[in-house]
């Protein structure tokens, strides 16, 4: 197998002494459409090369830099020492890839005929080069399914070849008996080539029952819905302990949800009803007097179940645990009794209180 550009660049400049530098000097487009631009600077060569990823970028600028050592006269291997094509950004233009999607036959069956998947592949291979589309068709093609209702398209990763550094993704997008297939460097790009080759297709035969489909609305309310579940899925994110903070510390949590001035009613009618027994009847007293809620439930143990008490609100929740209701609550109550002798004001963020020993 061939040796790769950034293979053949680097043996060429130990032979001198030297090593080859590159430098990503650009990103542009979309996140689903980024295009990279690398710099590399070799025996005062300095060149630069843009691809869909920064490995190819990298690979393409090595290639130019061996073209440019040869054309000075420095002994470069072929097949490198050929002058390369010229960059995307710099090329001609070339017929995007929807052009090639207008040109495709409606298709009979999923699998579709293997002319026009052959023809959608080399369509999404001629408009990778032709710049960056900064619309999603992926969103675009997806609200046009919600809006008239025509089913949800299917995506599949049908190919993946090339050697590990310049892979080749070939990706279909299916809405019922209309198939089309994209090959790209990465499967995000192949998967947008796919769905902008069909989305194409469905607005150029559904031009009638589709003229009120406006694509700013569209990738608007994609993105609305995108941020929506981003939201939600940022609320949704369960409770994480604090793991710099000591177990002895979190009666600290519970004391920032009390008042000094509550704190202190409720020790003082707690001292006065300190004769009681019953301890179940005594925690939902000070409890209440101190705002916070008592909830009681169970735990499996080994030695049968155990019952517990939640006191809240506190970060972190606090559950206390006996081997009977009345054990649970007597301990519930004991921790929240030291908790209330704990002076909040000569507590600090830098002094730690002792253990509470129950």
């Amino acid at each position: 197998m061939n040796k790769t550009p950034v293979t053949v660049l680097q043996e060429l400049m130990v032979k001198f002494g030297d090593v080859p530098e590159y430098e990503c000097i650009a990103q542009t487009g979309p996140q689903h459409q980024a295009v990279f631009e690398y710099c590399c600077r070799a025996r005062g060569v300095t060149v630069a090369a843009a691809a869909r990823s920064k490995k190819e970028a990298k690979q393409e600028a090595a290639r130019r830099a061996l073209a440019a050592l040869a054309a000075r006269g420095d002994p470069v291997p072929p097949p490198y020492c050929a002058a390369p094509a010229p960059p995307p950004h710099c090329a001609a233009p070339a017929a995007p890839a929807a052009s090639a999607a207008l040109a495709l036959p409606s298709c009979s069956s999923a699998a579709g005929s293997a002319g026009a998947d052959e023809a959608a592949g080399a369509g999404a291979e001629a408009g990778a080069g032709a710049g960056v589309d900064v619309r999603s068709y992926v969103a675009l093609l997806k609200e046009l399914c919600e809006e008239y209702k025509l089913g949800s398209v299917q995506y599949a990763l049908v190919g993946d070849t090339g050697p590990p550094h310049l892979r080749r993704f070939t990706v279909s997008a299916a809405l019922g008996s209309h198939e089309r297939v994209a090959t790209a460097t990465t499967k995000k790009a192949a998967r947008q080539l796919a769905a902008e080759q069909l989305y194409t297709y469905l607005r150029e035969h559904l031009a009638d029952a589709t003229k009120d489909f406006v694509e700013e609305e569209a990738l608007t309310r994609a993105l609305d819905k995108a941020m929506s579940r981003y939201v939600e899925l940022r609320e949704e994110q369960p409770w994480r302990p604090d793991l710099g903070q000591r177990v002895a510390d979190y009666h600290l949590g519970l004391l920032t949800y009390i008042s000094e001035e509550r704190r202190r009613e409720a020790v003082e009618a707690d001292r006065a009803a300190a004769g009681e027994e019953d301890p179940v009847e005594a925690l939902l007293r000070l409890a209440a007097a101190l705002g916070l809620s008592v909830e009681p439930g169970s735990l499996p143990g080994e030695r049968g179940p155990l019952s517990t008490v939640a006191l809240g609100p506190a970060a972190p929740a606090l559950v206390l645990a006996g081997r009977a209701p009345a054990a649970a609550a007597a301990a519930a109550l004991r921790y929240l009794r030291r908790a209330l002798r704990q002076n909040p004001a000569a507590i600090g963020p830098l002094r730690r209180s002792a253990p509470l020993n129950l």
